[in-house]
């Protein structure tokens, strides 16, 4: 290989010339950077690279965006047909991939606290589990989101927002309604009228903490601070048993959503009703209330069907508001 322009040129690697060929598709570095899920970064050292080799501007900008270059311009067609090329490549490698893949290996889907109980009976019924097949619903962990871009888990649904370039966050909606939840002889039922706020505030406070949520302060909680309200205790536990033992022995009031009410209203001897709409408007005033994110690798990289997906979301949304 003695051309040094040629030698030059395989020298870059296979992401250098998709920057190039995002970058003349979009006319932005930074369109090129959400496509490819890599920071502004990295194409702007691929596009150093390009423009190194090629000893070209390759990209000039203007107003409208990044313009390409007459020699962009010829190099466009020969770059277009490789990376389509690297596409096949990768569909090809996959279909073996997933043809030498158990049949039965099941959808793996990680959720966040309450969502368990919660998706469980909906994806059990027949016709769920004849178009899907079996579902392994695992507790949403801080790993979570190493497990689903490194393919252990297929995709998540959780609280927390994360900024990563690897995975998309799609925001589901946010839960719907809430409901107040006390011991049946709590004496915060002897109200004749509607419950308010200043009425639950009197009473001591349990909540489970929610990472992404509550983890830092409860909504109650600001909502006491705003009004100069004082709270006799607020308290957090970690999981729904410790949860539902205070709530029977310590005389305490919780809230719960629309999620948690389908298994709380079986727990005995706690009774819980809807938190009036115009009392949930101000609980949530300064802190939104839980919204939900669909975790997912790239198209390219995920082992189940959109469809599969939207049978999983929708049996989500009935309890959400989008």
């Amino acid at each position: 290989m003695t051309n040094p322009l040629l030698r030059q040129i395989c020298e870059l690697d296979v992401f250098t010339l998709l920057v190039f060929k995002s970058i003349y598709d979009t006319g932005h570095a930074n369109s090129a950077a959400k496509e490819l899920n890599v920071s502004a970064p990295k194409i702007s050292r691929c596009l150093n690279a390009l423009r190194l080799t090629f000893n070209d501007e390759l990209f000039y900008r203007r107003q409208q965006g990044l313009k390409p270059t007459p020699l962009a311009e010829s190099l466009y067609f020969a770059i277009n047909q490789f990376t389509e090329s690297v596409y096949h490549l990768e569909q090809s490698a996959l279909q073996i991939q997933n043809a030498s893949c158990p049949v039965d290996l099941p959808l793996r889907i990680a959720v966040d606290k309450g969502l368990l109980g919660f998706l469980a009976p909906q994806l059990s019924l027949p016709e769920v589990i004849e178009f899907l097949g079996r579902v392994r619903l695992y507790p949403w962990q801080e790993n979570s989101a190493e497990l689903i871009h490194s393919g252990e888990l297929d995709f998540g649904i959780t609280l927390e927002n994360n900024d990563n370039k690897e995975l998309s966050y799609t925001c589901l909606g946010h839960i719907s309604n809430v409901y107040i939840v006390a011991s049946k002889l709590h004496p915060l039922w002897e109200m004749e009228t509607g419950i308010s706020l200043e009425h639950i505030c009197r009473h001591p406070f349990l909540c489970i903490e929610m990472k992404g949520f509550n983890s830092k302060i409860d909504p109650l909680e600001l909502f006491c601070q705003c009004q100069g309200l004082f709270l006799p205790s607020i308290e957090q536990v970690q999981d729904r048993e410790e949860w539902y033992a205070h709530l029977l022995t310590m005389q305490s009031v919780a809230f719960c959503s629309s999620i948690d009410m389908q298994t709380i209203k079986h727990m005995p001897g706690l009774k819980l009703v809807p938190l009036p709409p115009f009392e949930v408007q101000r609980l949530h005033d300064s802190i939104m209330p839980p919204q939900y994110f669909l975790v997912e690798k790239p198209h390219s990289h995920r082992r189940y069907s959109q469809e599969q997906a939207n049978v999983v979301i929708r049996s989500l949304m009935s309890a959400l508001s989008p």
